[in-house]
């Protein structure tokens, strides 16, 4: 579908799905083959058609239903008498001469204009990798004394460092296990960060060890001390370890002599004593990696991977570690930490093989359009909003989680806003 009728549909999406009658329109878009009866989202839509929700979900994946669904949604909608409708989306209504109508399409366009949000569950219809195009503020938000929650400053330039780490080539294996479709979330986040106006350091395929040594080098780094802000990412496989942890493994996972490295221990770096150039500022931590091999509601699909390959005995007892951090992180030293994982304690995480994680394509979809206005916190509760839609044929799901430290304040990052 072209991108114009694409963005036709998002402008105007909320005040048609209002009009349409989804139980005449939706057996005309499998007449025209806008939908296949084997889709898997149809046995959640068929019991459902007159629900707001329903049918506006509907509309919306028509976006990504091929080159002439358009031509064929505007077929359907005059075949069922929307005549109205479907010349609104075609652009002819304002070439008549009826006053009324012209009111009512100027009137949809004032009530909505372009879509800011991009539509996240396009992503399980979509082979290209998401492309990067961020809103950028046009004001600080980081001052704002009527506010309960006071707010971090957020306006050095660069706005802050980000430590990228992706591990994709697992070369000690048994079997191949490369995260290649990792390497596009590696590519997405570093223009995402960079628009948005920090500095990114990125590191690819590090063993444990190495991958120890490089966060603690980063938050010793002197220009911490220069900036507002640091993110610390890392995106590979991972696992539950024996004391029920969340363990990030290196690409010699296999080795004998590897080392597995505890996310909770990436914290210990950024402590005040550890990390004095940081004091009082946000650090925010991202872990895109299994956490164990439980599934929710598992079934394999073609497409999807686990970032995890451990291998434990179906008898073996499970156990979830909710305590993210240790009971030490609760003094004052530990404080100004915000810890995001793609995914529960002891549960997998979901990775397209030809587009990317399911979590970190949603995340760079909600930073880039929504992060101009919208604080960190907001930005990952959108982010799982988004991530519950998301399924398998058989209704695998995903479930981020996030936990604060002491992250006592709203952290609003202006993205590529550096006024003179």
């Amino acid at each position: 579908m072209e991108q114009k009728h694409r963005d036709i549909i998002d402008i105007y999406s909320d005040k048609i799905v209002q009009r349409i009658d989804m139980l005449k329109l939706f057996p005309k878009l499998l007449e025209h083959r806008i939908y296949n009866p084997d889709d898997v989202n149809i046995p959640k839509w068929i019991g459902n058609l007159t629900a707001q929700g329903t049918a506006k979900d509907i509309f919306l994946r028509i976006k990504t239903r091929g080159p002439k669904a358009f031509e064929r949604l505007l077929l359907s909608l005059r075949q069922i008498g929307d005549e109205d409708v479907a010349d609104i989306l075609d652009g002819k209504i304002q070439q008549k001469s009826n006053n009324d109508r012209n009111d009512r399409v100027q009137h949809l366009k004032e009530e909505n204009p372009p879509q800011e949000y991009f539509f996240y569950r396009d992503i399980q219809q979509s082979d290209e990798p998401l492309k990067i195009k961020l809103r950028k503020a046009t004001e600080f938000l980081d001052n704002c004394d009527s506010d309960i929650i006071s707010r971090y400053p957020m306006r050095s330039n660069p706005r802050g460092l980000v430590l990228l780490i992706t591990n994709i080539d697992y070369k000690w294996s048994k079997e191949e296990h490369s995260r290649l479709s990792a390497q596009h979330d590696e590519e997405n986040l570093k223009e995402l960060f960079e628009k948005m106006g920090f500095q990114v350091i990125s590191k690819q395929n590090l063993t444990g060890k190495v991958i120890k040594d490089v966060v603690r080098e980063f938050s010793k780094r002197s220009d911490l001390s220069n900036v507002d802000s640091c993110f610390v990412i890392i995106s590979s496989h991972g696992t539950q370890n024996k004391e029920h942890h969340s363990e990030i493994q290196g690409v010699d996972y296999g080795k004998e002599d590897s080392e597995g490295v505890v996310c909770n221990d990436i914290l210990e770096y950024f402590s005040v004593d550890a990390c004095p150039q940081m004091a009082n500022k946000p650090k925010i931590f991202i872990f895109q990696l299994c956490r164990g091999y439980r599934e929710q509601n598992a079934i394999h699909h073609e497409r999807l991977v686990t970032d995890t390959y451990a291998v434990f005995h179906k008898d073996e007892e499970v156990k979830s570690d909710d305590k993210i951090v240790s009971d030490k992180f609760l003094i004052r030293n530990y404080a100004d930490m915000l810890i995001v994982h793609s995914t529960l304690p002891g549960h997998v995480a979901y990775r397209d093989t030809t587009t990317g994680s399911w979590f970190i394509q949603i995340l760079c979809s909600v930073f880039m359009t929504l992060a101009y206005k919208h604080h960190v916190q907001d930005l990952f509760s959108i982010i799982d909003s988004e991530l519950q839609h998301l399924r398998t044929r058989k209704d695998n799901c995903q479930t981020s989680s996030v936990k604060s430290i002491g992250f006592n304040r709203h952290c609003y990052l202006n993205p590529g806003y550096f006024p003179n």
